[in-house]
């Protein structure tokens, strides 16, 4: 009978060990001590190769493409015609308006003629009748002095030399003013202004016929082929520079308030992390693509690598917002419930719940509060609120 109860005892004392040594083993947590400090976000995204100077070149008329001279990935110098629309239109109407131009000059340069001639013809002529009247009203003076005549002839004598007189003064004002200013036609002076004013505006617009270079650079894209119909603002070719290269990016637009002009920025080639060039942010775009939610944004490169070709793919890391006194969690260790976010951290012993506040990064999450310098969070696996426990901390 002893027998029997040492080995129910002998059972006993092993069972308890075994709940015993569970127990404390199954609460034993993985364990991390913060340190409030501050911290730079840094945002993790794909950017592309492109150059500094980039247009869209467009249409600014309805019209045919007659010719393309330049195709994509050729170079181009500044001035370089890329493409022509067809201006046999416009043309025939320049050369109508030219030859409207020209007849409304020949028209004043006749008028001009004519008058000239005939403002000559006219002093003559006044000339000659005023030498007559001055001789006879000299005579008839003579005559009245004499009283050979009566008064009243001496007067009709006189007022027609006064008469004659006046005719030579405006024959003479009439040439001068022909001889300095030209005619005195305004109605043929404005038909030549309407003609030369209408044919500068037909020259203005035959160059939109033409698609022009903007600057030295190459053809990236070309979005029209020849006998294609466009219309104003149609994108035809799209064009970049060849001196200096921007990274560009297109940015998740939660990020919109957490960067700005001047972030510095790392570029790395595309799947390599070796080697990195340096740069900062100097353009982002005012409007937010809905359909992508991204919003555009620009950066430039100091150093320029071998890898960064035109349009290839580039990994970047853009420093966003600084947060100051905070604290950077692993995400294995926040707990998501009901948009709230939650640690457990360890308090006499036990796990403790507590709701925090920060901001999700790519690393991680931002604690700005709800911790404490010195507090031990503990991962959430396994364990819930008020529950003895062990921590556990990485080496």
């Amino acid at each position: 009978m002893k027998k029997k109860w040492i080995i129910y005892s002998l059972i006993i004392v092993i069972l308890l060990s075994i709940f015993l040594y569970f127990y404390f083993m199954s609460n034993k947590i993985s364990a991390t001590k913060v340190t409030k400090e501050n911290y730079t976000e840094k945002i993790l995204v794909t950017g592309t190769i492109q150059a500094k100077n980039f247009s869209l070149l467009t249409s600014g008329i309805n019209g045919t493409i007659e010719n393309i001279y330049i195709r994509e990935g050729e170079p181009i110098k500044k001035g370089d015609i890329i493409a022509k629309l067809d201006t046999q239109e416009i043309e025939a109407d320049i050369n109508q308006a030219k030859a409207l131009y020209e007849k409304a000059k020949f028209d004043l340069a006749t008028v001009n003629t004519v008058n000239f001639e005939s403002a000559k013809s006219q002093l003559s002529s006044s000339q000659i009748n005023y030498n007559i009247a001055k001789n006879e009203f000299l005579d008839y003076q003579n005559l009245f002095k004499k009283k050979y005549i009566s008064k009243l002839d001496y007067d009709l004598k006189k007022q027609a030399f006064i008469n004659a007189e006046n005719t030579l003064k405006n024959a003479q004002l009439n040439l001068k003013t022909l001889e300095t200013g030209g005619s005195t036609n305004k109605s043929f002076l404005e038909s030549v202004k309407s003609a030369e004013n209408a044919l500068i505006s037909l020259q203005k617009n035959l160059s939109k016929y033409y698609i022009y270079a903007p600057y030295d650079g190459f053809i990236t894209t070309r979005n029209v082929e020849v006998g294609q119909t466009v219309a104003p603002y149609t994108n035809m070719f799209e064009v970049s520079s060849n001196n200096e290269k921007v990274v560009s990016i297109d940015l998740d637009e939660k990020y919109t308030n957490r960067i700005h002009l001047g972030s510095p920025i790392k570029i790395y080639p595309y799947a390599d992390t070796s080697k990195f060039s340096l740069g900062k942010l100097y353009y982002t775009s005012n409007n937010v693509d809905n359909t992508a939610g991204t919003l555009e944004i620009r950066g430039n490169i100091e150093t320029i690598l071998p890898e960064f070709l035109f349009n290839s793919t580039v990994n970047s890391i853009i420093e966003g917002q600084t947060f100051k006194n905070s604290i950077l969690l692993q995400g294995v260790y926040i707990i998501q419930k009901k948009n709230k976010t939650y640690v457990y951290i360890l308090k006499n012993n036990k796990s403790k719940l507590v709701e925090i506040e920060g901001t999700p990064v790519i690393d991680g999450f931002i604690v700005t509060k709800g911790l404490e310098n010195g507090d031990v969070v503990l991962s959430p696996k396994n364990i819930t609120d008020n529950i003895r426990v062990t921590p556990s901390f990485d080496s």
